[in-house]
This record gives structure tokens, sequence and C-alpha cells, in this order.
């Protein structure tokens, strides 16, 4: 029998498709068409958008000919709309995935609809497994934080931390030609794992791996500003961070529930760029968040020049199931959450002109992946979200003139950040 995953959400989900990927193999064929008697739904409801392009997809596409599976953070709450309007036969949770091979056969065998719930994680630390050239590697899952408007509390339950001893062992079946390691989490730096009675946290973890890995390259996304430690150590071994602000507005801030105020944000940034000028900090914004007045506005647009955000996430605030935020008056019109979506996005797009304009000429070590040639003289590479440029010594003269050109303002349009 043949399968094909559709894979809704972020990282996290395309870890668990591949999760899924991995233990269906051993049975099935894995296609890439349409072609297919088995469709795995993998869901995601953090955002009000994702949410809404899973149930036109299901409205759109009646599945009567084959088993449709639904899994992901949509099944934990909408779970009785699935089963009982839509044609699903099989619903679990993301921690009953490694069930999923026995739900099938129950269902061929007894043809009716499996509904399957595990509230703990303990097979997800059982089988850490990590995909072959997948760079990305889960250290924990869930949250405790509550942020007022955030539902992955809810979705992926409280926070656990997988084993280090593992976490280590499977970086080194990583392919010998892969430099990068991801770490990834709905809240990563607050990794914390007792191994013999002593608590290894997560900057620990970083130590640890930077001794034994020093000739990696590693990242990790996303972070917690209350996690945050002022080791400058950690901080010469990556080249960015992905740090969310939210919102400049401390106001909008404690609503949020983020427990920090702009200026220790500020602070801290400001205190790594003194002594690394070229580190890049990514960052989350939420618009139109309920209360958030003009003046509240303003604020985090002038944050995003004082602190020279070279990438940013931009979401509108949207109405989350279970949040507190649910509660809270929001009058805002459609009309100017677009005008400041586009205010925002436009500052960015000044902030990256400017780091531009600062790097040119300099000269960085970095790992080249995906490397396309411009009439044989320029050469292009992506490189941890960025456009990298290399030119050769006979056309280094070139350059200035190249930066008049469209191709250059048209990567600015595209929210690359550094060109080296």
């Amino acid at each position: 029998m043949k399968f094909f995953i559709k894979t809704f959400g972020c990282q996290v989900n395309n870890y668990d498709s591949n999760k899924l990927i991995k233990i269906l193999k051993k049975k099935f064929f894995y296609v890439k068409n349409l072609n297919f008697e088995i469709l795995i739904i993998n869901t995601c409801s953090v955002r009000e958008f994702c949410q809404k392009k899973i149930f036109f997809f299901l409205k759109k596409n009646k599945f009567f000919n084959f088993l449709t599976i639904l899994t992901g953070c949509s099944s934990n709450l909408f779970f009785n709309i699935f089963i009982l309007k839509y044609y699903i036969n099989i619903i679990l949770n993301s921690n009953s995935i490694f069930y999923l091979l026995k739900l099938i056969y129950m269902y061929y065998f007894y043809q009716c609809k499996q509904i399957l719930f595990i509230n703990n994680h303990y097979n997800n630390l059982k089988n850490l497994n990590l995909i072959k050239n997948n760079l990305y590697i889960i250290i924990m899952e869930g949250c405790n934080k509550y942020c007022s408007y955030c539902i992955i509390p809810y979705t992926r339950g409280r926070e656990i931390y997988f084993d280090i001893l593992k976490i280590l062992k499977h970086i080194f079946i990583l392919n010998l030609n892969t430099k990068e390691v991801y770490f990834f989490g709905q809240n990563v730096n607050s990794y914390k794992y007792f191994f013999k009675d002593k608590l290894i946290n997560f900057y620990l973890l970083l130590d640890i791996f930077y001794e034994i890995f020093n000739n990696y390259k590693y990242y990790y996304i996303t972070s917690n500003f209350k996690n945050l430690i002022l080791n400058l150590k950690f901080y010469k071994k990556i080249e960015n961070l992905h740090l969310p602000i939210q919102s400049s507005s401390n106001h909008i801030l404690s609503f949020m529930k983020r427990n920090y105020k702009f200026n220790f944000y500020k602070n801290f940034v400001y205190y790594i760029k003194k002594f690394f000028p070229l580190f890049n900090f990514n960052t989350d914004i939420i618009i139109c968040f309920p209360k958030e007045n003009n003046k509240f506005f303003n604020k985090t647009l002038i944050s995003i020049e004082k602190v020279l955000f070279d990438k940013s996430y931009i979401f509108i605030y949207n109405k989350r199931s279970y949040t507190s935020s649910i509660f809270f008056f929001n009058n805002l019109k459609l009309i100017l959450k677009k005008k400041r979506f586009l205010k925002i996005k436009l500052k960015l797009k000044n902030n990256i002109y400017y780091i531009n304009k600062l790097i040119v000429n300099k000269i960085f070590f970095c790992i080249l992946k995906n490397i396309f040639l411009l009439n044989n003289n320029f050469y292009f590479t992506y490189y941890c979200g960025r456009i990298i440029l290399f030119i050769n010594k006979f056309n280094y003269i070139k350059l200035n003139f190249l930066l008049k050109l469209k191709f250059f303002k048209k990567i600015n349009n595209y929210f690359f950040s550094n060109i080296y």
C-alpha cells in the first residue's frame, strides 16, 4: 500500500512528519504524488490562518476511497468535529504516532474508526530519531510559559526534555557532509535535564556539544528572553539568535504575560553587539494586540530601528481558543491592521539595506550550500537565511556597479540580510 503525508505548520510538524515516514516505510511505500491508499494529515493550530487552511483542505477534498488519518496539534482541540463532520478514519495526537501501525491494522480488522491520545512523551524520548540529512534536532517539547495569546501549552502540553545522551548519540550519525546543527523546540533555551543528580541546562548542553563537535556550526530556534544568560562565550560560537520580542511596549508586554520589559531586551542586544558588531538578531512581532493603540504601536516601530533587527516574522493578532487574551476587547479594524503590517515591513526593509551597506567589502568564513553562478563571475549561495555574494579578484571592481542593479534590489525585497 502507498501512503502520502500532507503537512501544515512549523518545523516541529515537519519533524513529526519525517518520523511518520520512517515508521510507516517499514510496511508501506511512501509517495509524493496523489496516487495513494493512505492519507495522513499533520495539522497545526498555532495560527488561525493555518487552522482555516486545514478545514478548507478537508472541505475541498472528499476522502471516500482511502484511509484518512489526522494527527498534530488540531487533533487535540477539534477531534469531535473531525470524526463526526469529516471523513476521518483515525485520529491521534503527536505523542501517539509510534502506535500508528497498530491503529491501521485495527482499522482494517475491525472496520471502525480509531481515536488515540497519549499525554506522556515517553515514546518520543525512546524513539528520538535523526533523519539522514536532517539538520534539525528537537531537544524539548511543550511550554510552561502560558503567554496570554499562545495556544501551544494547550496543544503540545507541558515542557518535557529529551535525554542528553540520546541527543549526542544521534548527532554522531549525521551525514559527514553536514556541518550545521539546529537545536529547536517550543522554548529551546529552557532545556533542563538531570544526569546523575546533576542539572544540565541548555547552555551547558551547548558547551558539551561544542567540546565534542568543535568543527560544527550550531544554531537554536526559538529562545525565550526569560532563560537568556549574559555569558559571552556562548555567543562567540553562533552568528545569529532568534529572540522573539512580540512588542516593544511594556504595557502590551504585561498583557501578553511575557515577564520582561523592553529596556532589558534592548540592553541585552546592545551588550552582545558591543562585543560582536555583526551579530544578527531575528525576532517575532505581534501587531494589533488588544489595547494596542497608536502610541504603543509606534514604540514597536521605533524599536525595530533601535535594535536593528535584520529579520522578523510579523503576525497580526488573532484570537485562539483556550488562551486568556480571548477575553480582551479588541475593536481594531482590518484596514488599520494591514497598514500597520506594511509599516513594520517597510521598516525592516530599511534595516536590511543599512546592514548590507555595513558589511560590503568585508570578508567572512562560511559554509557553502546551493551555489548558483551568474555571468560566470559572481556566485550566489543561500546560507542561514541569507544571500552570500562571491566575486573573483578580476571582477572585484564591478562590485559597486552590481549594487546598483535591480537584481540586488530584488534581494533586499526578499529579506535576505547579509551579502558577503
